[in-house]
């Protein structure tokens, strides 16, 4: 029975609203006057259900033979993200054993509950409803903004460290921004979470950007590594690129196109700054040249995400 029908809602006291259930629906389904029926509320639908509605578990075998480390590493992510709760694993060589451990460790909820040898069981527990995308979001810009603001220390005053910390702190981006693709992926396969199907796909872009930008910074912190010297002169530089992209994020929860106007304007005039720079490190020998250079590109695409994001904003206002 799938059919379009128009109801009246009716107001009953202060607080509460009646609608009546199509008496053809009822009966098809078996409900009876007393008994409970199940509602799934949504942005703009409320679906009814005359018994709760059961989250059918996903499972799905992997048998890995003739895949390398990272091969095989690869294909369990592709299966986190398409949503699978039970993967099993068929392992063939040590190298595999290490790979799908290897696997695991980057991904928010999973676990490897079985290892019998030649199988290895992984189980994701994760409750989406639990999760928030745009917390989550949230969560990986502020991760990248701090990640800005210690290499800045570091340009500053070179310390080791922070440099290496910047590096792990990249790792955990990948894993919050793999549960955030998870939580968008499943949504799209009609799970709840809040979003239009417009809106997962800009979260989805903004979510790639800030991965990559994280990227961009922890291959900025190992080049500093490499070169072990500070380099306070480009410190204001990655202070520019910081600001570009908070206004950016402020822009996209905010919706706000001025914000987003303003970012990529500052952009093209930060992308004619930047080239007074590029001519400076040409003084350097070659190998401080080539690090040098490893960071100002990366603070050029860094930049240029956050402008890919305002561009996002103009595009939610149409």
């Amino acid at each position: 029975m799938n059919k379009r029908d128009v109801r009246k809602v009716y107001r009953s006291g202060k607080g509460s609203y009646i609608l009546t259930l199509p008496k053809e629906w009822i009966v098809a389904n078996g409900v009876k006057e007393g008994d409970v029926v199940y509602l799934e509320v949504r942005k703009d639908v409320i679906l009814i259900s005359p018994k709760s509605r059961q989250v059918k578990e996903k499972s799905a075998e992997i048998d890995s033979r003739g895949a390398n480390f990272n091969q095989l590493v690869r294909l369990i992510i592709s299966h986190y993200l398409a949503g699978y709760d039970l993967i099993r694993v068929k392992t063939h060589t040590d190298e595999q054993r290490r790979s799908v451990a290897f696997a695991v460790d980057m991904l928010v909820g999973a676990e490897i509950m079985e290892d019998t040898g030649n199988e290895i069981v992984v189980e994701v527990f994760l409750d989406s409803k639990r999760f928030n995308v745009a917390d989550v979001t949230e969560r990986l810009f502020k991760i990248c903004a701090s990640m800005l603001f210690d290499f800045c220390n570091c340009l500053k005053n070179f310390n080791r460290a922070i440099c290496s910390s910047i590096m792990v702190r990249e790792n955990e981006v990948d894993k919050i921004h793999f549960l955030a693709l998870r939580l968008l992926n499943t949504a799209m396969e009609g799970e709840e979470i809040g979003l239009s199907a417009r809106e997962i796909v800009n979260y989805r872009s903004v979510i790639r950007a800030l991965e990559r930008i994280a990227d961009h910074v922890s291959s900025m912190a190992e080049a500093l590594v490499n070169l072990q010297s500070s380099f306070p002169g480009i410190c204001n530089t990655v202070k520019e690129v910081e600001e570009i992209l908070k206004v950016a994020m402020i822009a996209f929860f905010k919706k706000d196109t001025e914000m987003a106007e303003q970012v990529i304007e500052e952009y093209e005039i930060f992308e004619n700054e930047i080239q007074k720079n590029y001519e400076e490190i040409l003084k350097s020998d070659v190998v401080e040249a080539l690090n040098l250079k490893t960071i100002l590109d990366g603070l050029w695409r860094v930049a240029a995400y956050s402008a890919d994001i305002a561009e996002i904003v103009l595009d939610m206002s149409v």
